[in-house]
């Protein structure tokens, strides 16, 4: 506590007051810098439209992240950390194989309809010339997991997924994405996933009976 000229007792924030206002303040322009790129692209986002938008003058943006390639590069593995998680299937333990199978299809169409223009990001800032190297090792990192996930999550102590077979999963999901956008999105994702789904599981079936 502090007097002001006229007398009167005035608080003045501490250390703990200052970090958590720094703390909000930073994770509010990153949330916003994600839109921001899902809404413009990664290239076409500014300090200026930032600041205008968040209310945070440039100076303070560049004292939070240190630069525009830094702030956006934060956002942008952000984005990618929330694709993970929605993704992650941590309670299929235990359940037959062809419910998981279904689970992770119906997960990864309504992430993608839930957040249509995400993996677009994505896929966009892998192909920019403009992507730091720190995005594209996410990015690669990242669907890495995503191959880790699905060995773990489909495989059987009979019967283990191999990674090349969890990438080509990956590889369908990203096709799958890519004709339902190109369309305009005016048929629900699940059309473009289920045949790959039913395919999935007829080979499973055809490789080995007796692992659902």
């Amino acid at each position: 506590m502090s007097a002001n000229e006229t007398g009167d007792v005035v608080a003045i924030p501490n250390g703990t007051t200052k970090y958590r206002r720094g703390l909000e303040t930073r994770n509010r322009v990153i949330a916003l810098t994600k839109s921001l790129i899902s809404e413009h692209g990664y290239s076409e986002v500014t300090l200026d439209q930032i600041s205008a938008q968040v209310g945070v003058a440039k100076s303070s943006l560049l004292w939070h992240f240190g630069s525009k390639e830094m702030l956006l590069a934060e956002a942008a593995i952000s984005l990618f950390q929330e694709i993970e998680l929605a993704l992650r299937p941590d309670d299929l333990e235990g359940r037959p194989l062809a419910e998981r199978v279904d689970d992770i299809f119906d997960r990864v169409a309504d992430y993608f309809t839930r957040n249509p223009e995400t993996k677009g990001v994505v896929m966009a800032l892998l192909f920019s010339a403009n992507t730091p190297q720190s995005v594209r090792e996410h990015i690669r990192e990242g669907w890495n997991g995503h191959v880790r996930v699905l060995v773990e999550a489909l495989g059987t102590p009979e019967r283990p997924l191999s990674p090349d077979i969890a990438r080509l999963l990956v590889a369908i999901f990203h096709g799958a994405y890519c004709h339902w956008y190109a369309n305009g999105r005016t048929q629900p994702i699940g059309d473009y996933l289920h045949p790959a789904r039913d395919l999935f599981l007829n080979w499973i079936s055809a490789e080995n009976p007796s692992p659902r």
